[in-house]
């Protein structure tokens, strides 16, 4: 007995069940919900000196909610690093992915914030100038920092580059961009776009639908340009069409009058044969679509004929500037990923127009659902442990519903299929400008006209 009031409480929880569910909402958040049974024994001395003694049992049922990332004791800074061209050959698009990382991590830390969770996210983001030794010296700077989840890099050749490095060490990574068939193996990358098998498919349809028959094939010899070329001219000559001319060229020259001069030579007999409207040009590049078109301008020939690209240009503000009138002279049609519209990307573009002062485009939408992803498949798996996060990642992501729509990955880590958007060059109000003129479908193999060009 006691002279005051004493109580000794003991608290039995017994699990009798448990589930896992989603919240989506950009996100998709594990909730695992356990009915818990409190057996409390209370004992109390009742009245003064010499009472007797009652002991008082009540048992309570309760529900509480936790989360596997609580229940593994996921707690702190989680890093996940970002690869994106702040410099070198697609410096003009690097800032608005930075910017659309940085957002996804705003949104998935706030995400977190009201789950309770004792964990937080941070974006540590490095210059790989869209150059592959370079990208492989920042993916090894992040590693030796602890970081072990990266989105980006964006062009195959650095994918390329640090797929070695990443897999030996089990660095999980999420290229928005990197597209190289020749990527499309088992491994840590996973990728928020289509391979090139597809992409391959809407340009060979698009240069048949617009009547060109015999086309002449310029290509950045890289993994990308090489992978994408040989698979569009593949798809092309399925169609009926006619090869007349292929070249590939060094990504690091600056000056292409050499190359330039003998694609004039091909399309100049070509034309003179077939005709200018059954003739065309692929060009498969990067930024340097500029300095190739103003070479381009000085052939006759060149000039006369439908000029198509990829999402290597579409887009792309930089070459406008260089190139505008020549772009717009040749339409320069080009084909770029879809993402799905739905409210998400609308109400995303707007902020990201706040804060990036230009239009939300597909590779920073990629981009932003990378973060997503890396960011769901650590809570869902409770780890930060790489290999089991990769284990998780494709079905968390057939459970997201992000802002380029539903994703499902092959089992090489591929987006599995999507349409594509296509491109021109139009002179409006006097300026060029990229306009959207039609979209292929990957279901059906066909191109819905929005406007000829």
């Amino acid at each position: 007995m006691a002279n005051a009031s004493q109580i000794a409480v003991s608290i039995i929880l017994l699990i009798v069940g448990l589930g896992i569910g989603y919240f989506i909402g950009g996100s998709a958040a594990p909730a695992v919900t356990e009915t818990v049974t409190q057996v409390q024994t209370v004992t109390q001395t009742v009245g003064g000196a010499g009472a007797a003694t009652v002991t008082v049992t009540e048992t309570k049922v309760q529900t509480v909610t936790q989360t596997v990332a609580q229940q593994a004791g996921l707690s702190g800074e989680i890093v996940i690093g970002a690869l994106v061209p702040l410099s070198g050959a697609l410096a003009s698009i690097g800032p608005g992915n930075k910017v659309a990382i940085e957002l996804a991590v705003e949104d998935l830390n706030a995400f977190v914030e009201k789950l309770g969770l004792p964990i937080r996210f941070r974006v540590q983001v490095e210059d790989s100038a869209a150059d592959p030794t370079t990208a492989l010296q920042k993916l090894q700077v992040l590693y030796g920092a602890g970081v072990r989840f990266v989105v980006g890099p964006m062009t195959s050749s650095e994918v390329s580059a640090v797929k070695s490095f990443a897999d030996q060490n089990k660095i999980l990574i999420c290229s928005q961009s990197s597209t190289a068939v020749s990527l499309a193996v088992p491994d840590f990358i996973f990728r928020t776009v289509p391979n090139d098998l597809f992409q391959s498919k809407a340009i060979a349809k698009l240069v048949k639908d617009y009547g060109v028959d015999y086309l002449a094939v310029m290509f950045r010899n890289d993994p990308w340009g090489k992978g994408l070329a040989e698979a569009t001219m593949e798809e092309y000559k399925k169609l009926g069409g006619t090869v007349i001319f292929q070249q590939g060229y060094d990504p690091q020259k600056t000056e292409f009058s050499g190359e330039v001069a003998a694609l004039n030579d091909a399309v100049s007999r070509a034309v003179s044969s077939f005709g200018k409207d059954k003739v065309g040009v692929l060009l498969i590049s990067f930024e340097e679509a500029g300095t190739i078109m103003v070479t381009a301008s000085d052939y006759d020939a060149l000039m006369q004929v439908t000029w198509f690209g990829s999402d290597g240009t579409a887009g792309n503000s930089k070459i406008i500037a260089e190139a505008g009138e020549e772009l717009a002279r040749t339409k320069h049609l080009a084909t770029i990923f879809a993402p799905t519209a739905n409210p998400k990307f609308m109400e995303l573009a707007q902020r990201f127009k706040q804060v990036a002062g230009e239009d939300l485009t597909t590779y920073p939408s990629t981009a932003y659902d990378c973060v997503w992803l890396i960011g769901l498949a650590i809570i869902m798996s409770g780890s930060t442990d790489t290999e089991v996060v990769r284990n998780v990642l494709p079905e968390v992501a057939k459970s997201y519903f992000g802002v380029t729509g539903v994703i499902s990955f092959d089992e090489n880590g591929d987006r599995a299929s999507g349409s594509y958007d296509i491109y021109a060059v139009v002179i409006e109000g006097g300026e060029a400008k990229w306009v959207k003129v039609g979209t292929w479908s990957s279901e059906t193999n066909s191109i819905t006209w929005e406007r000829r060009v």
